[in-house]
């Protein structure tokens, strides 16, 4: 089986699924309610015939080994749990690792069913423990819905159960504690992820909190110890010295991790991109060579190989990537 290899010797193992840029909230940081950015027509996007090949080309073919569902917000999609039953059996088939990403409000009746079809990494969304400040920041009163989803993750014993924070200044920044306590004496970890730039989210640097200043506001409390993991974990993980809790911090801006970098992504309308801060060039269409007679599975796995080559090796800098105006979160997946 070939290795999905870029020309800096990044070896390419992980890829991530957008399903759709749909959502049901309208995150200040991801979806604002008064974004410009288009819907993409849902005969655009990729159907889950479509998908499932390329599961098979990219796991079967191309040594891929993890793959993670994200959106939009990916539960929204009509019928996704069939879909989901179906990637099992490649699941099964390939021995991959398969997770999903979820803001959290359409998630608590379905856990059981995705623990049977083994997405059992399991990423939500939760970016305020204040019901008032997360209506703000997602446009929707879903607060409890997430809150319950969590409390049945945690039933269920999903491991690991990470929530990801999207930390910005003086919207929640003061909530970094309370959410080291809301994990502390749990299973579950909490992921601070840095205000990241796109081109319909207004970013700013007046509204950036760095990983290093969120980590120094804890250390205020708390003592952290660095977990070792691989080179290229995105996340810096870190036990809270006696409690059974993880802390976890992603610096995409302030200490990116390029250099590492073995993810490839396939947005909602099946452009893959080289990177989450793409710029729009060179992107393989699946949805075009998926349904054209002259490229065979075979053929297809070429054209993926030989477009590593124009990955960069890393990218560009915040004030740039604001600049890339269809750039947008929702379709990309994060």
């Amino acid at each position: 089986m070939q290795k999905l290899r870029d020309s800096f010797n990044r070896i390419h193992d992980y890829l991530r699924i957008s399903l759709t840029d749909r959502c049901n909230l309208n995150c200040i940081y991801c979806n604002p309610a008064d974004s410009m950015v288009k819907k993409i027509n849902r005969h655009d996007i990729l159907s889950f015939d479509e998908l499932l090949r390329l599961i098979d080309i990219f796991a079967g073919r191309l040594g891929i080994k993890k793959i993670r569902f994200t959106g939009g917000e990916p539960l929204v999609r009509k019928n996704v749990m069939e879909f989901f039953r179906a990637v099992h059996e490649l699941k099964m088939k390939y021995g991959l690792e398969t997770g999903l990403t979820t803001n959290g409000t359409l998630l608590e009746d379905k856990l059981l069913d995705l623990k049977k079809y083994g997405l059992g990494k399991l990423n939500i969304s939760l970016d305020s423990l204040k019901p008032e400040r997360f209506e703000y920041i997602t446009g929707k009163n879903n607060f409890n819905a997430v809150i319950n989803s969590i409390c049945k993750a945690m039933e269920l014993d999903f491991t690991p159960l990470k929530i990801n924070v999207v930390v910005m200044k003086y919207v929640n920044d003061d909530e970094i504690i309370d959410f080291v306590e809301f994990v502390k004496d749990t299973n579950m970890n909490v992921r601070f992820i840095e205000f990241m730039p796109f081109g319909n989210n207004r970013w700013n640097r007046g509204g950036f909190v760095s990983c290093g200043e969120i980590k120094n506001t804890i250390e205020e409390k708390y003592r952290l110890k660095e977990i070792t993991n691989p080179a290229n974990f995105v996340a810096k993980d870190f036990l809270i010295e006696n409690h059974s809790g993880k802390v976890s911090f992603i610096s995409s801006i302030s200490n990116h991790f390029c250099e590492s970098c073995n993810r490839l992504r396939i947005d909602a309308q099946g452009k893959m991109k080289l990177c989450l801060f793409s710029t729009g060039e060179d992107e393989l269409n699946f949805k075009d060579l998926l349904n054209n007679p002259a490229y065979s599975d075979n053929d297809i796995c070429g054209l993926i190989s030989n477009s590593l080559y124009n990955k960069k090796r890393i990218h560009p800098a915040a004030e740039e990537l604001l600049k890339l105006e269809e750039n947008n979160m929702l379709s990309i997946g994060g």
